[in-house]
């Protein structure tokens, strides 16, 4: 695996631990370098982290509080 590569995985902990649990991806890694950009996608998308995502997530936090301010009312 090339030592940029490998500088990525250190440095990023989701990706990290994504290609610990889902080990079949380093063949993909090690044959190919630019794997790694559809990589991280793919792992955003498992973890959830993609914009869309953290939209929703923020949209459901502002509904309970509202909920929680109109339960105090």
């Amino acid at each position: 695996m090339s030592i940029n590569i490998q500088y990525i995985l250190n440095n990023n902990i989701y990706l990290k631990k994504f290609l610990r649990e889902n080990s079949f991806y380093y063949k993909n890694l090690i044959r190919n370098p630019f794997f790694i950009n559809e990589l991280n996608n793919i792992m955003k998308e498992k973890y959830k982290l993609t914009f869309p995502d953290k939209l929703e997530k923020l949209k459901n936090d502002i509904q309970m509080v509202n909920s929680i301010m109109d339960i105090l009312k």
